[in-house]
């Protein structure tokens, strides 16, 4: 890899100015940078690391029974965390996620701002639209598509990655960002953003933004589960995942909130799905009708039409498990 400064930030303002100065990159636990580190996918003159800021580690409980969630959090850590009680969703995809090892290490930040792990990305000598070498080589008659993405997938199909995103997108997380404007909060949507030739992230974040921390509402009598397919049971990425969150169900479910991981560049809502369960008793025919859904406007390609069925596959089970859970 390029050699680089490496800088220890004492305090969010500044890592937030480090970076502002322009030739340096961001570093939580680094899993995800170091990889881009060797392939030279990223070659910043400075790294400035986070381990050192205080308080983004934290796991507190917040006003109206919501909990806050520092971005330095380990996904092991979100997993043994006996004094708080977090939602099952969260909790399920934490443990699913990579391996035990990569667990104590990978933080919730880091998993948020991941990039693609599309191999045409990850390796220099193939032209990638993000890289802004080319268009994108998935598209491309004899391109490789099996884990692409089958919605949202016009101009490039890499398939986002997070396992976090979508269980923050169902519970209706705020990701709470610190930048030279000051703090301020985004929604799921509001932290991603379509693919942009030239573009490495897909989140809306600024070269000098931090996260800090996740912010929870209070889920009390909330249903969730989170349910993920992959093809080995560690150390691998989805190829479809899916979260869920709702509340009632016996008379009319309430407040759905159904998000897919895996299948399009940005964490997605499934928001036919929400509709085709919201203001009906929850049954499985309703969760059926629900898996349907979400399938409506996919555009597989050649190589991943498998994954219209997975995404079926994973809703109805997901919302199956929250309602037999609750």
């Amino acid at each position: 890899m390029k050699a680089f400064r490496y800088e220890r930030a004492k305090t969010v303002d500044a890592a937030v100015a480090a970076v502002a100065q322009g030739g340096a990159v961001l570093k939580a636990n680094g899993l995800d940078l170091l990889d881009r580190l060797k392939e030279r996918i990223d070659q910043p003159d400075r790294v400035v690391t986070l381990i050192d800021v205080p308080g983004l580690d934290k796991l507190e409980a917040i006003e109206g029974g919501g909990v806050r969630i520092g971005a330095m959090v380990t996904l092991a850590g979100l997993v043994s965390t006996p004094a708080l009680a977090l939602p099952r969703a969260l909790v399920e995809a934490a443990s699913q996620a990579a391996s035990p090892q990569l667990r104590n290490r990978a933080t919730v930040g880091g998993n948020l701002c991941q990039h693609t792990r599309c191999g045409y990305y990850r390796v220099k000598t193939f032209d990638c639209l993000k890289r802004g070498v080319g268009g994108c080589p998935v598209l491309v008659p004899g391109g490789v598509q099996e884990t692409s993405g089958i919605f949202g997938n016009e101009s490039c199909a890499c398939a986002n990655p997070s396992s976090l995103a979508p269980v923050f997108g169902a519970l209706g997380a705020k990701v709470v960002v610190r930048g030279k404007g000051g703090e301020r909060r985004l929604t799921v949507v509001e932290l991603y953003r379509p693919p942009v030739a030239g573009n490495a992230s897909d989140t809306t974040l600024e070269p000098s933004d931090v996260v800090t921390s996740i912010e929870l509402p209070s889920q009390e009598a909330q249903h969730t589960a989170f349910y993920e397919v992959r093809q080995r049971a560690s150390y691998d990425w989805a190829l479809v995942s899916c979260a869920v969150a709702f509340s009632g169900g016996e008379v009319a479910v309430k407040n759905a909130g159904i998000w897919l991981g895996a299948v399009a560049p940005s964490p997605m809502r499934a928001a036919g799905a929400e509709q085709a369960l919201v203001d009906k008793p929850f049954t499985e025919a309703s969760a059926a009708a629900a898996a349907e859904a979400a399938v409506i406007g996919a555009t597989p390609l050649a190589g991943n039409a498998y994954k219209v069925e997975l995404v079926k596959v994973a809703v109805k089970r997901a919302l199956m498990a929250a309602w037999e859970k609750r």
